[in-house]
């Protein structure tokens, strides 16, 4: 999955000073800034200059996914006559995760249906451990998905994690045995694998991201076959720290009075500012704008669409 002339976030989208209040009203509109706002967001990712108006024009995209075959140009005396360039590959997209990869996963399923030629499985329930998934991965990996997005924060209210004390020397040591586990079943036939990073929470202590660096440890260690992807930073404030709010991105579809988004939920651990909690780690379906999940979401898609094959691990960072 390769890119050329990654630019950095530069498309301006449509801004909203809506903030959702009256939220059945709004849900229409919501949807129509939010898909406008993913457009305009793929676009951007992918390198390519494209302005959502009738008669605007198009840049060719400068991402080439896998291998294209190249331009041919036939001269004559006529004319010259130059190719349609290829049909990217379609590309095969499997994610999993807790309650953070589950509010990401609405925005990530928009993104890469505006990209086109991703294919996505959603595999996320709150409060679920990198072991409750382990079968379901071994049955996805068996169709050879191109990717695997592994979003997993450190629960351990399941089974699985039956009496493990939370960050104890036996959590972290499952933690990475299963994700070790999780690496192998999917590069074992060929699929990328990239580890989504926690964000700080407002309750974080000191020591709060071993786990973090777990994941980061195990793309070192496996250089071509795992990435691990800092979407935490997206959330947190410049110099690594917890914030409630960000001034608000070019691109999103809605944008509060004051220039900042909300990006963390009244709990300080999720994305969603509806202020429903979560039980147990798992939380309902978010029926309004959530700038957090949008900003991780767009951190998890730069990655996997920017991911050079053969290439070491890649930490991205939206600014």
């Amino acid at each position: 999955m390769a890119v050329n002339n990654h630019r950095a976030f530069e498309l301006r989208a449509v801004r909203s000073a809506t903030r959702f209040r009256h939220r059945r009203r709004n849900t229409k509109r919501w949807r129509v800034l939010l898909t406008i706002a993913a457009f305009a967001t793929v676009a951007t990712v992918r390198g390519v200059l494209i302005l959502p108006r009738s008669g605007a024009s198009a840049i060719a995209s400068s991402r080439q996914l896998k291998t294209t075959a190249p331009s041919v140009r036939t001269n004559s005396s006529a004319s010259t006559v130059t190719p349609a360039p290829p049909v990217p590959a379609h590309l095969t997209v499997d994610l999993f995760g807790d309650s953070l990869g589950y509010q990401a996963a609405p925005y990530l399923d928009l993104f890469f249906a505006e990209a086109g030629n991703y294919t996505v499985s959603n595999n996320t329930f709150g409060g679920t451990a990198t072991c409750d998934w382990l079968g379901r991965m071994a049955t996805a990996a068996a169709v050879h998905p191109d990717a695997a997005i592994l979003v997993f924060s450190g629960n351990a209210f399941t089974p699985c994690m039956h009496g493990v004390v939370p960050r104890s020397p036996e959590f972290y040591g499952l933690y990475t045995a299963d994700t070790e586990q999780a690496i192998g079943i999917f590069s074992a036939v060929g699929a990328h694998v990239f580890l989504v990073g926690t964000p700080i929470a407002e309750s974080s202590a000191a020591g709060w991201d071993r786990l973090d660096d777990i994941y980061r440890l195990l793309a070192r260690a496996n250089p071509t076959t795992v990435t691990y992807v800092d979407a935490a930073s997206a959330v947190e404030s410049p110099g690594g720290g917890f914030t409630w709010q960000l001034p608000c991105l070019s691109i999103e579809p809605s944008c509060g009075a004051n220039g900042t988004n909300i990006v963390r939920a009244p709990d300080g651990t999720h994305f969603c500012p509806d202020g429903r909690p979560a039980t147990v780690g798992v939380t309902g379906p978010c029926d309004e704008y959530s700038s957090g999940a949008f900003r991780f979401a767009l951190a998890i898609l730069s990655a996997v669409a920017h991911y050079p094959d053969g290439a070491p691990a890649l930490q991205t960072r939206i600014a």
